[in-house]
């Protein structure tokens, strides 16, 4: 109620990604003509007008597409040229699939238009409805992920022999960083705005996070240790083969490049799934968490050749089946993976269900983009770790040293809501581009530093990983 909106120069913000809505023709021409006059919200008058033909909008919770993303692979021939083409594999979540079942149930006559969740509310302060942006809508099955327009094929998959009707429901991805107009009278009426209020386009709260969690320059790197551990990275280009896992998005404001996420199911259960096997003699959580550590402080960086792959549930990075834990021992110069029952030392677990990790990343990220992990040290491009893990002090010290970066943590838990406002300022403000990526490193701070002596053991643990990884997904993988 305080807020001085009239002070505001410019609006964005973030939606949750891969949520669809589908505008009536009664709903744009409510949208159009909101009046504070009414003396109701903007929600209200959209209700009375009828304006959703759905109501209840698919979320990324809905993976009742399965048949959609089938028909999709065979289309394109093979999940990997759906990712050449998109940025990713067919996505059950994707809402590219819900538009195409609503166009198969209802038929196009049935929408005027057709938004996600970020571009209505880019189109609610502008009064009309707005384009996505590039960053989310590489999050439907449906862009050419290198032109960042809609690619033809899909839009006719989505309807068959009526993509000219389509386009006019959905116009071309728009650059995140564009300025889409200034907010409607509505809100200047309401609530205060200035007319001159810019609306920049919204984008996911994905996107969004990537600039709040500052990876504005190429090679920045931010992983959350969850329930699941996701990886972001900002890449130059798309790579030259596209991997069987993962996601790519155009960056929503470095204009040449694109940031990629990687998801790992195997997150924090796991993690406590072996401390809990290994270190249940101490006394209550806190307790065996502290033994924990001691046996990541215990164990030497690259645990003295030994690689595990841990499990509680089907791992998705890559697809291999739930099942028993896998441990190994490499030897250099030697091609295979010894395996083993169990390490020489339990210690050795700790540093093993951590090291995955940790692992895994390095070794997909370097399978991405070669590049993008070739500078190392003080001046290496960031490594911020956030989540849960993050908060232990020895669980960072096995990211610093495996990835041969200094590790920075940010306490700022509205990452997306506040890269949207980074974003809103980038985009009306020339001024703020050159010491962007300075002022954002600035609210994060280095909390470990890689152990002198530790890159060769990690490059090492790093080859044995991918020989474990492979065998995994030989002997265990669901494709």
């Amino acid at each position: 109620q305080s807020c001085p909106f009239g002070r505001v120069a410019a609006v964005s913000g973030s939606g949750q990604q891969h949520g669809s809505v589908y505008w009536t023709a009664a709903g744009v021409d409510a949208l159009r003509g909101l009046s504070a006059a009414s003396g109701q919200t903007a929600a209200a008058q959209l209700r009375a007008a009828g304006a959703f033909a759905q109501e209840a909008s698919p979320i990324w919770m809905d993976t009742s597409t399965t048949s959609s993303c089938k028909e999709l692979t065979d289309l394109a021939g093979s999940p990997l040229k759906v990712a050449d083409w998109t940025g990713s594999t067919a996505q059950e979540r994707f809402s590219g699939h819900h538009f195409r079942r609503f166009v198969a149930e209802r038929g196009l006559a049935a929408v005027a238009a057709l938004s996600l969740v970020s571009s209505l509310g880019a189109s609610l302060l502008l009064g009309e409805v707005a384009a996505v942006d590039i960053s989310d809508a590489a999050g439907m099955n449906l862009m050419d992920i290198r032109t960042k327009k809609w690619h033809e094929k899909l839009l006719d998959f989505v309807a068959p022999g009526q993509t000219a009707d389509l386009r006019r429901r959905l116009a071309e991805p728009q650059n995140s960083w564009e300025v889409c107009g200034t907010v409607h009278s509505f809100w200047m009426q309401r609530y205060g705005f200035v007319a001159e209020c810019n609306v920049v386009a919204w984008s996911g709260d994905n996107p969004c996070a990537v600039v709040g969690n500052g990876l504005v320059e190429e090679g920045d790197i931010a992983i959350s240790l969850g329930t699941s551990d996701t990886a972001l990275s900002v890449i130059p280009d798309v790579p030259k083969s596209p991997l069987p896992f993962g996601h790519l998005f155009p960056h929503p404001i470095l204009k040449s490049c694109y940031w990629s996420m990687l998801c790992y199911t195997n997150g924090d259960v796991t993690r406590r799934r072996v401390r809990d096997d290994f270190f249940a003699p101490a006394a209550g959580a806190e307790g065996k968490w502290s033994a924990f550590s001691e046996a990541l402080r215990a164990t030497e960086p690259g645990n003295g050749g030994a690689v595990g792959m841990f499990f509680t549930t089907d791992e998705i990075t890559p697809a291999v089946n739930q099942g028993g834990a896998l441990r190994g021992r490499g030897a250099a110069g030697q091609e295979g993976i010894e395996p083993l029952d169990r390490f020489e030392d339990a210690r050795q677990n700790a540093r093993a269900v951590i090291e995955m990790r940790a692992l895994s990343i390095r070794n997909h990220l370097s399978s991405l983009m070669p590049s993008l992990l070739e500078r190392t040290g003080s001046e290496a491009p960031q490594l911020l770790l956030t989540g849960g893990a993050s908060c232990n002090p020895d669980i960072l010290q096995v990211f610093a040293d495996v990835f041969q970066r200094p590790v920075r943590c940010m306490e700022n838990f509205e990452g997306a809501a506040f890269g949207a406002a980074v974003r809103a300022l980038h985009a009306v403000d020339p001024k703020a581009a050159p010491d962007l990526a300075d002022r954002l490193r600035a609210l994060s701070s280095v909390r470990a530093t890689p152990a002198p002596g530790s890159a060769a053991p990690c490059a090492a643990a790093a080859a044995a990983y991918a020989r474990l990884e492979a065998k995994a997904v030989k002997e265990h993988g669901r494709f």
